[in-house]
């Protein structure tokens, strides 16, 4: 998936306002968490250095998925 592509996904949803990403590691805005991290990324691009930026996103998009999922049900 691109940067293009997440930050098309991710405009298009609703957001949850926290989110327990690992154990242990709390987004306490979610929002803003993937606002930065699309920032970022489109700046330096996908590369070493910045791939946990990607990987997070990725990971967020998941969880929002699954939520999705979940609802439907």
């Amino acid at each position: 998936m691109t940067v293009a592509e997440l930050e098309d996904y991710f405009s298009g949803i609703e957001l949850p306002k926290t989110l327990e990403l690992y154990p242990g590691t709390k987004l306490n805005d979610v929002a803003h968490c993937v606002d930065t991290h699309l920032n970022v990324l489109k700046i330096y691009g996908n590369v070493r250095p910045y791939e946990c930026f990607y990987d997070r996103l990725l990971k967020i998009k998941e969880f929002v998925d699954r939520a999705q999922e979940n609802e439907a049900d």
